[in-house]
């Protein structure tokens, strides 16, 4: 697996001088150590890493220029976020992964405690809850249709549900749920909390939600 290691950091070295460190000692501090070690997931990162070649340069150009502790970013953040891009196996929410790192150093966020929530709250998330939360807040985003009784609207019922409960959304009573029933949403019926309005910031990239 040595060499699996040396072939992610020698891509990383190629993207930019300051990705290798974060890499490494991120990966030596990651609560997933032994499995990531699993070559499978060791390809997985190999890939991760060159596919968002892009985002990893921004961010290690920020990292080589932030004001935000060294020790506070090897050791309590980018591990997180490394464990993260191992233990991932949607490839459509790296992008957001990503984003919160970046947006870590782009608005210098050194309360660890909400930093590590905003990470915890996105691992709670499928793809399909973050397109679904990013309806909610996005006029640009079409609203979905699905078929009554239809197996898809009744995962995008759960989905509102979920998103409600992870503190993320209100949503406005309605008639049908106070008699217990299943009811769709749409874009008028629900609002951000604070913390959604703050979780939507930290995994957009530059305040946008296109992404």
């Amino acid at each position: 697996m040595k060499k699996g290691l040396e072939v992610i950091l020698d891509t990383a070295l190629k993207i930019h001088p300051a990705l290798p460190q974060i890499i490494e000692i991120g990966l030596e501090l990651s609560p997933y150590l032994g499995s990531a070690w699993q070559s499978y997931k060791m390809y997985r990162l190999e890939n991760r890493v060159q596919e968002h070649s892009e985002q990893l340069e921004r961010i290690s150009v920020l990292y080589s220029n932030t004001s935000l502790s060294e020790k506070y970013i090897q050791e309590r953040i980018a591990p997180i976020v490394l464990s993260d891009l191992i233990e991932e196996h949607e490839d459509a929410k790296i992008n957001y992964i990503l984003h919160g790192f970046e947006n870590v150093f782009i608005n210098e966020k050194e309360n660890e405690s909400l930093v590590i929530n905003y990470f915890d709250t996105l691992r709670n998330l499928r793809y399909e809850d973050v397109k679904r939360f990013f309806y909610f807040i996005d006029e640009m985003i079409s609203e979905p249709i699905h078929s009554n009784g239809s197996e898809e609207q009744a995962l995008q019922r759960s989905i509102d549900g979920k998103l409600k409960n992870l503190g993320l959304l209100k949503i406005k009573a309605k008639w049908g749920g106070f008699e217990g029933h299943d009811i769709n949403n749409t874009r008028e019926d629900a609002r951000l909390t604070l913390y959604g309005e703050k979780f939507a910031d930290f995994i957009s990239t530059y305040k946008s939600i296109n992404n």
